[in-house]
């Protein structure tokens, strides 16, 4: 840039020096002056640049590259320079900077010094990469797609192009409706959706897309309006993320999902059955606790009936073996009486003996009295009254042999009686002892039953408590499937 000397030279330098930031190099690069925007855009003193070297103010990255060297190479050679340059301020700080280096000539075409002309750009470079930033971090995870207002593609990164498998050539100029399914783009709906976007309306949401070969994609995405400085909408941009396994993966899960809500809903009717089964079961159980209950009660009023009788036959067969002793000791006195009669039978057959002796002696008397004549008449009485005597007697020892002998029948029978008595008393005794010791058995199984009765009410006692936790449990695990059934349906929904 040549810059004329002339009447108005000062005023121009006056006004830029007013308005831009301006510094003045030597060709080779080292700063001859500063002025105060351009010392308060880079944060120094004067006296901290005049003498430097521009490289100053650039990162060692940049001063140390071929480029560098040759922007200054093209400087001293007069070759103007513009744009916007990164710079290093005072303690480290990123300046950016919209300017142009503009070489001085004298009056031979040579270079004589450079002058900068500069506006800093800091907030503004910041905030355009921080966009930049941003739109590369969305080119980089999502698919990104431009269209005209009224649909037709612009164009689309690889993102893009990878979801729905086409290349760039293959959409471009197409319009949206090659990835929509033919019913859609035939209805109100898709019709409205262009004209909401032509309208600068913003949409979201997930969207079911064609791909290449009819392929099904599903896409989280949102289609942006861009506006122009006047409002109106110049295009869309669709920001787009591959949702397709996701939404596959969900509706699976729904199908899942019915299915476990069915397979719950059966399994609720089950609990429920159940449930009053439990509860029939556990009522079942209260009965039988009682029945148990009373059954247990008679058994131990019949343990102890049982065991009245034991003692009772226990008693009846002591009585039994003291009748039985005493049968065996008249059995013996009868023996002994029936001796006795035998003994008094022999005394009476000594005595009739005797009075035959007498008898025959008194005969022997009378005769012999006969002969004495009246000598033996007194005799003769004598002799008659012991004959009467031997009479007498012989006929009481008849008597006395008749009652012997019926003492001796009679104590026969009664012997044969005592037998017969010994003998059923003997069964008697053993029929006691049989029954007083089936009832001794008995009141051993009495007992028996009994205490299995009491163990059978603590059963039944447990078996209710646990029917009761049960049924808490069945209405516990109703409640949850109940809860998961909500969810699932929640999850569906």
């Amino acid at each position: 840039m040549f810059i004329r000397q002339n009447g108005d030279l000062s005023a121009v330098v006056a006004a830029l020096n007013a308005s831009q930031a301006v510094i003045e190099f030597t060709p080779e690069g080292r700063v001859l002056t500063a002025n105060d925007n351009f010392l308060r855009a880079m944060g120094y003193r004067r006296e901290e640049v005049v003498g430097r070297h521009h490289e100053m103010f650039c990162d060692d990255a940049f001063r140390q590259s071929e480029d560098y060297a040759r922007f200054w190479k093209d400087l001293a050679t007069g070759k103007f320079q513009s744009g916007a340059f990164k710079r290093v301020g005072s303690g480290g700080r990123i300046v950016w900077l919209q300017a142009t280096y503009n070489p001085v000539f004298d009056r031979s075409g040579r270079v004589t010094k450079v002058i900068k002309f500069a506006s800093d750009i800091t907030e503004v470079k910041v905030q355009a990469m921080d966009a930049a930033g941003k739109m590369a971090a969305i080119d980089r995870a999502q698919g990104v797609i431009e269209f005209t207002t009224d649909g037709v593609v612009l164009t689309a990164n690889d993102n893009f192009l990878q979801i729905l498998g086409y290349s760039l050539t293959e959409i471009k100029g197409q319009h949206h409706q090659t990835f929509c399914d033919p019913a859609y783009v035939a209805s109100e709906d898709y019709k409205r959706f262009w004209e909401k976007l032509a309208a600068g309306e913003f949409i979201a949401a997930e969207f079911r897309r064609l791909g290449k070969g009819g392929r099904e994609v599903f896409i989280q995405a949102s289609y942006n309006p861009i506006f122009d400085d006047t409002g109106a909408v110049t295009k869309v941009v669709k920001f787009a993320t591959d949702v397709t396994e996701t939404v596959k993966r969900r509706i699976r899960n729904e199908g899942i999902s019915r299915e476990i809500d069915g397979q719950l809903g059966d399994v609720l009717v089950q609990m429920d059955g159940a449930n009053q089964m439990a509860s029939g079961a556990s009522s079942a159980s209260t009965e039988t606790s009682s029945m148990v209950n009373a059954v247990a009660a008679a058994a131990e009023e019949l343990s102890a009936s049982v065991r009245e009788i034991a003692e009772s036959m226990s008693a009846a067969r002591g009585s039994v073996e003291g009748v039985f002793k005493n049968a065996e000791v008249a059995n013996s006195s009868a023996g002994r009486l029936a001796e006795s009669a035998d003994a008094m039978n022999n005394v009476v057959s000594f005595i009739q003996g005797i009075a035959s002796q007498i008898n025959l002696l008194a005969l022997n008397a009378t005769i012999e009295s006969a002969r004495a004549g009246e000598a033996g008449k007194g005799f003769a009485v004598v002799a008659s009254e012991v004959k009467t005597l031997a009479n007498q007697a012989s006929a009481s020892t008849k008597t006395i042999g008749e009652e012997i002998a019926k003492i001796q029948a009679v104590s026969t029978e009664v012997a044969d009686a005592l037998s017969l008595i010994s003998g059923s008393m003997t069964h008697v005794l053993d029929s006691v002892s049989n029954v007083a010791s089936a009832i001794e058995e008995q009141h051993a199984v009495t007992g028996e039953i009994s205490a299995n009765m009491q163990a059978a009410v603590s059963a039944v006692h447990e078996i209710e408590e646990s029917l009761t936790r049960i049924t808490g449990a069945f209405s516990s695990v109703a409640s949850s499937s109940e809860s998961v059934k909500a969810n699932v349906e929640r999850l569906v929904a």
